[in-house]
């Protein structure tokens, strides 16, 4: 079963998010990435390597992830992390939509629990749960809250937000959110 935290980042909150997480020692991968790929540690001194739409965020002490190559379509011959397999935590950044000029939310989900058949039950480690925990304690402390319910803004976004800037939920019809006061 998977678990969600949806969010609202603007870069400088996402540098205080990656300055927060150092000292858990998550290594980044791109969705695909080549063969020959050598991860980078999430940190805020990295922050302006965080060039692509979503990343996996691997657990250093929790194992290695687990990948395929991928055979069909246009990444042919690139690597893929299996998420279900692998001790990682999937992060979609948040982004300002060029064509509107509002900023969408992003959302950090793991797949934390293994159901189905129980001789072939897959076992997360704690730690990775441990890890999701540690992340959304620092949203509940850092971050505001939204209203409709459901969404953590970050500090910067909240004041960007106040003078003007459109928060929207990510998709094709996503709801405009606020602050809660």
């Amino acid at each position: 079963m998977a678990h969600t935290l949806s969010f609202f980042m603007i870069p400088e909150d996402e540098v205080a998010f990656w300055r927060a997480l150092e000292p858990l020692h998550l290594q980044v991968y791109p969705e695909v990435f080549p063969l020959d790929y050598q991860p980078f540690l999430a940190t805020a001194a990295n922050a302006s390597r965080f060039t692509e739409s979503a990343y996996y965020l691997n657990a250093v002490d929790a194992g290695e992830p687990c990948g395929r190559i991928v055979r069909k379509g246009p990444h042919k011959g690139l690597q893929e992390i299996d998420e279900i397999r692998s001790p990682v935590l999937h992060l979609e950044r948040s982004f300002i939509d060029e064509d509107t000029g509002e900023l969408r939310s992003g959302r950090l989900w793991g797949e934390l629990e293994a159901l189905g058949d129980r001789q072939r039950l897959l076992s997360k480690p704690d730690l990775l749960l441990a890890l999701f925990d540690r992340v959304r304690d620092y949203f509940k402390k850092t971050y505001r809250r939204s209203n409709p319910q459901g969404f953590f803004i970050g500090p910067h976004a909240a004041r960007r937000a106040a003078q003007g800037l459109s928060l929207r939920e990510a998709g094709r019809k996503g709801e405009l959110v606020v602050p809660y006061k």
